[in-house]
């Protein structure tokens, strides 16, 4: 009974992974296009102190971030429990890593996803700032993903139509 139970909750996982517009797992290697990834950013300050985020035409919503005062383009991820720099950001941020010592940081639906765990001094988008910060360098990562360890600390987060808002 109780392995039939656990057999349903792992195939209920992977039919959610598999269809178009679930969410985003932490662990799960994004899937943004080349062409969403170079749509321009749709960060704005609202006069009530909020940033409004627009969902762009592939689905994410996508921002710039200032990460140890150096520019990188995240997608937003409420789905993520971490921050997830690609290796080329987290060069460009500064922050200390080595490939060569790369080894599973989680387990994703496709198996175990390889990097470094790391920490990051400061990130800040809009006025909001947190740090320092643990986060992880993936290989193979095709975008920075903003995630919930970031996220969780700057206040409030909802998502109504295609705006995300954070308070």
């Amino acid at each position: 009974m109780r392995i039939a139970l656990l057999l349903m909750i792992a195939g209920g996982l992977v039919i959610g992974l598999a269809l178009p517009g679930a969410r985003h797992q932490p662990t799960h290697r994004a899937t943004t296009s080349a062409a969403a990834i170079a749509a321009p950013i749709a960060t704005t300050s609202a006069s009530s102190g909020e940033t409004v985020i627009r969902r762009d035409a592939s689905g994410h919503f996508l921002a710039t971030a200032s990460v140890n005062s150096e520019p990188i383009r995240f997608v937003v991820d409420t789905g993520a429990t971490e921050v997830a720099l690609t290796e080329d950001d987290a060069r460009r941020a500064h922050i200390d890593f080595d490939p060569a010592r790369f080894a599973p940081v989680a387990r994703g639906a496709g198996g175990n996803v390889g990097g470094q765990i790391v920490t990051i001094d400061r990130i800040e988008l809009d006025g909001r700032r947190v740090g320092p910060l643990r986060a992880l360098v993936l290989a193979d990562l095709p975008v920075s993903l903003l995630g919930q360890s970031w996220l969780r600390q700057i206040g409030s987060v909802s998502i109504s139509n295609d705006e995300m808002r954070l308070r």
